[in-house]
């Protein structure tokens, strides 16, 4: 394996792969279209990096930045291509490219009566496998309850609140809130 990173811009090629990978990796209600995710990127609003293996495009992540915080919005790797440790070195390259930020991820959260509660489970293992901490920190956005977890072991939730102040994505507002 020889993964790198590829920063996607509105004239990105592999336009259907991604949105076959995006549609394969999130709920509906979780999930952006691939054109709104572009509209992002000429806003400025995202930073988009392509996961590539040699010249087979395997994945994406999606972030929102700023001088602090590198908040993971999305982070896809092709079903395909899954648990064979595109994610966990895609993670790497994303920690190595915003070394000087908190990088923030959030997920489901863990409850119980989900029907997903077999995915959840294994996309917490996942991440805190690879380095993120438990903050103890809920995010509360399109009427989902989402656990933060942090690449830091000293979540700073000052820089991250800061950071969703300024996140201006078609009528979202983001309740953080701790449990």
């Amino acid at each position: 394996m020889n993964l790198y990173m590829k920063k996607i811009t509105a004239d990105f090629k592999e336009t259907d792969e991604w949105q076959k990978i995006n549609n394969n990796a999130f709920p509906k209600e979780e999930r952006m279209d691939i054109e709104q995710i572009i509209q992002l990127i000429d806003e400025n609003i995202f930073e988009v990096w392509a996961f590539y293996d040699e010249e087979q495009f395997v994945g994406y992540c999606a972030l929102v930045t700023d001088e602090k915080t590198a908040y993971i919005f999305f982070l896809a790797i092709d079903s395909e291509k899954r648990s064979m440790g595109y994610g966990g070195q895609g993670l790497s390259l994303i920690k190595k490219q915003y070394s000087d930020c908190q990088v923030v991820v959030d997920l489901e959260a863990i409850e119980e009566e989900a029907p997903n509660i077999a995915q959840r489970k294994t996309r917490r293992k996942f991440y805190l496998r690879n380095g993120f901490f438990v903050t103890s920190y809920y995010l509360k956005y399109r009427g989902m309850e989402m656990e933060v977890l942090c690449a830091d072991e000293n979540f700073n939730k000052d820089i991250f609140q800061k950071l969703l102040d300024n996140v201006t994505i078609e009528n979202e507002n983001y309740l953080l809130y701790k449990k």
